[in-house]
């Protein structure tokens, strides 16, 4: 019965413990998938002088509500491995930042936001659409995506340049409504995408955003 006893205990020590463990883990492959980057990034600072020339956007530059029609896919397209660090996404008004790796993977997703697989490159015309967990933690990956509003930037620093997004559409849709991923052949879209409402996740939350700055590094 001791003996019993001693075995509940501890396993529900372990209960207890994992989830912490589990944050700790993935909160460490994060850091190393940002040292990573910075490794390879030399430093840029977005001017800020270009707020102005967002705020005097006027113009929603494209809509996905058709279908995708004679869409090639451009020249500038890259192809990178399942798991390959992209770059760092960073949203200012919810004070996020993260690592983007190539494939939107269990494992992937465990660590850093994702760039999903078949859509375009980050930077390029198109639709790169990034997808990350919603998380439980405060602030954590797009925990706070549902406070971006129309406007805000999305900013994306690769090794080759800064990318900078305008949020001009916030929608929730159903899981499978994929024409969020939609593209034409003349605008440099992201979309960003993930789980709602937090604790269900019985919708997705999508956040459209248009480039409307290129810094090349």
């Amino acid at each position: 019965m001791k003996k019993f006893s001693t075995l509940l205990i501890i396993a529900g020590l372990l209960i207890a413990v994992y989830p912490f463990a589990n944050t700790y883990f993935e909160q460490r492959e994060e850091a190393r998938l940002m040292a990573a980057l910075e490794e390879q990034m030399q430093s840029v600072e977005v001017e800020e002088s270009t707020i102005e020339e967002y705020q005097a956007l006027q113009e929603v530059f494209v809509t996905y509500e058709e279908e995708e029609q004679g869409y090639e896919v451009p020249e500038e397209m890259v192809v990178y491995e399942d798991g390959e660090l992209l770059g760092r996404l960073e949203i200012p008004k919810i004070n996020a930042e993260m690592p983007v790796v190539q494939g939107a993977s269990d494992a992937n997703l465990k660590s850093a936001a994702a760039l999903l697989d078949g859509t375009s490159s980050i930077g390029s015309i198109g639709n790169a659409a990034i997808a990350a967990h919603r998380s439980y933690t405060y602030g954590r990956f797009f925990n706070r995506l549902n406070e971006v509003e129309v406007g805000d930037l999305i900013i994306v620093r690769t090794p080759e340049a800064v990318y900078t997004y305008q949020a001009y559409e916030i929608k929730i849709v159903e899981p499978t409504d994929l024409s969020v991923l939609n593209r034409n052949s003349k605008d440099k879209v992201i979309t960003l995408i993930t789980c709602d409402p937090i604790y269900v996740a019985t919708h997705r939350l999508i956040v459209h955003g248009v480039m409307v700055s290129e810094e090349k590094v």
